[in-house]
């Protein structure tokens, strides 16, 4: 089994934010694959199998994130972990993966890293930077920028589709890597 986690602060209050990108892409992949998050207590996570996929969204706030992967990780022994989250060194549009590596500060990452390792695939999905990074991380996209973000969250989305077809994280990575902000026709 794989565990593809897209993070996220919980509650109303973050919805839609740029720290919310993992949320986001994972509830569009839920939904255009007609299926539903159920909270799990266990975990203190909104979960939903697919196939050998365990789709989850911790539910701890992202800098406790590590505590759902962990217990989500050891209950059901899966074998590959992927985490979908924002990362403000990359611009807005751009799509990258990871297979381990550093955390780049990202706090949800930092949580993951302690409790689980750093051993894991990451879909980075570019917020660019912003002056005040927890403001910046914390606020929702501008009016300008929607149809850039909802371009690259679909397009990350598909990239999810094809590794949950392929299991394979290379050619995912080889299809789907936009180095540059994709084109968008006003």
């Amino acid at each position: 089994m794989t565990l593809l986690v897209g993070l996220g602060n919980p509650t109303l209050r973050y919805a839609h934010t740029r720290h919310n990108a993992g949320f986001d892409i994972l509830d569009s992949l839920v939904s255009e694959l007609d299926l539903s998050f159920a909270f799990s207590p266990k975990h203190n996570a909104y979960l939903c199998v697919y196939k050998d996929f365990i789709l989850l969204k911790p539910q701890t706030y992202m800098n406790l994130s590590g505590e759902s992967v962990l217990s989500a990780k050891n209950f059901y022994k899966t074998k590959e972990l992927l985490i979908v989250h924002d990362d403000l060194d990359l611009p807005l549009g751009v799509v990258r993966f990871k297979n381990g590596g550093g955390n780049g500060g990202h706090n949800g990452l930092k949580s993951i890293d302690l409790l689980c390792s750093n051993s894991y695939y990451r879909l980075r999905v570019g917020i660019s930077k912003g002056i005040g990074v927890i403001e910046h991380v914390l606020s929702k996209f501008h009016k300008n920028e929607e149809p850039l973000k909802n371009a690259a969250f679909e397009h990350a989305k598909n990239a999810l589709k094809f590794f949950i077809e392929s299991h394979d994280f290379n050619a995912m990575q080889n299809r789907f890597t936009l180095k540059k902000p994709l084109k968008i026709e006003n």
